[in-house]
């Protein structure tokens, strides 16, 4: 298996003696042309949701005060890939976020880094205040006058939703809004946004660069490009690794890039996209790395956080963490999402200190369904998946703790 090397070569060449070579060919092209090689490239959003980044700036197209807010809150545990990009080569992100801002005809552009990332967030500042002489070129080229600005995160996991995120800005409590309206319409300050990951507005550049239709050819489709992967756990060689979408397996990605398991131990469960996905096991890692494939394994590539675990994890501690971290992060503004994740907390809590009952598990499984379907943001639809799916998968990890008598069994 060969390493995809399309983003890595930029990352790598530092952000010294950076000239914004990508953002002037692009203005040169003007925008219509950048935004259909945007269509042809098929490029979805790398934050988890896999949105179709040619649909969301397309609802914004013919707006004049549009607001481009680039999310690299990465919240989500397990998950570095973003912070690598900024600390490694913050030019080349800026450069990305200038040339996304004058496709989508912003006024307005933030960069929302969260709160631990103080690496990142003095890199990204001192990036912008160098580059004053390109955003004012941009200025003149454009007749759009751009304002620049670092936000920094208020610490919540829930402001990786993009209408909490807003709301952060915005100076209010991070909760989220109900949909519709949208971002695109009503956003931030009641003003049209688009809201993209890190990840996503990186590879416009290479986009531009090389044309949409070549973008195209790398992956498969409905998962078009390259991916980054944070790769940690019980691993010899974590670490951020870009791997052809569609075109390495979660196996090659755990066993070649990773360099197995550490003291070689037997691998137990990966989780495939940070602790909002179902895990899998074992027999299940010959999957393909896409959105699609990761679906029909019965999980999701999500953020690209693959968390590797091998036979000393326990099961019951994981989830018991996971939902600490859920109940926690929550913003409390919906029911479903606020109390149900209080109940898993306090059952999985009594489950991990001998005091469950064998109906816990069933009720976690019927609380879970009901917070997916009746949660406001994505905190809530997806935070029972990795604790049901470890329940579903991994049952004599939980059966340890439960009663040995039968009678209490669900039937």
């Amino acid at each position: 298996m060969k390493e995809s090397i399309y983003l890595k070569k930029l990352i790598d060449q530092g952000p010294l003696a950076w000239d914004y070579h990508f953002l002037f060919q692009g203005i040169e092209m003007g925008r219509e042309s950048c935004f259909r090689e945007l269509e042809k490239s098929e490029l979805v959003g790398r934050g988890g949701a896999a949105f179709p980044t040619a649909r969301k700036w397309k609802a914004v197209w013919d707006k004049d005060d549009v607001v481009l807010i680039c999310n690299a809150d990465e919240g989500e545990p397990g998950t570095f890939k973003d912070r690598y990009i900024m600390e490694n080569n913050p030019a080349y992100l800026l450069e990305s976020m200038l040339l996304s801002a004058f496709i989508v005809n912003a006024r307005e552009l933030y960069i929302y880094i969260r709160g631990e990332y103080r690496q990142a967030i003095a890199m990204m500042k001192s990036e912008i205040n160098k580059a004053e002489a390109v955003i004012e070129a941009l200025q003149e080229k454009t007749g759009v006058k751009l304002r620049v600005e670092v936000v920094v995160g208020q610490g919540a996991y829930v402001c990786g939703d993009e209408t909490s995120l807003i709301n952060s800005i915005e100076g209010v409590r991070p909760n989220s809004r109900i949909k519709p309206p949208y971002p695109t319409a009503k956003g931030l300050f009641n003003h049209p946004t688009i809201v993209n990951n890190v990840e996503t507005l990186c590879n416009l550049p290479l986009i531009i660069r090389d044309g949409g239709a070549f973008y195209s050819t790398m992956g498969v489709e409905g998962s078009r490009g390259t991916k980054l992967i944070s790769l940690s756990g019980r691993i010899k060689e974590p670490g951020v690794y870009e791997v052809e979408l569609g075109k390495v397996s979660l196996r090659e990605i755990i066993f070649d890039l990773g360099g197995g398991i550490i003291d070689n131990r037997e691998l137990k469960f990966v989780i495939p996209g940070g602790i909002s996905t179902q895990l899998l096991i074992n027999d299940e890692i010959d999957v393909k790395v896409d959105y699609c494939s990761m679906k029909k394994a019965g999980s999701a590539l999500g953020s690209g956080a693959v968390i590797v675990a091998d036979d000393t994890v326990n099961a019951v501690e994981m989830a018991k963490n996971a939902a600490d971290f859920f109940s926690k992060e929550t913003c409390g503004i919906c029911f479903p999402c606020k109390e149900g994740n209080r109940q898993i907390h306090t059952m999985l809590s009594k489950i991990h200190a001998f005091e469950g009952r064998w109906e816990y598990l069933e009720l976690i499984r019927e609380i879970s369904e009901t917070t997916s379907r009746a949660a406001r943001c994505g905190l809530g639809q997806s935070a029972g998946n990795l604790l049901v799916s470890a329940i579903e998968k991994i049952p004599n990890d939980f059966e340890r703790y439960l009663p040995e008598n039968d009678s209490e069994r669900l039937r």
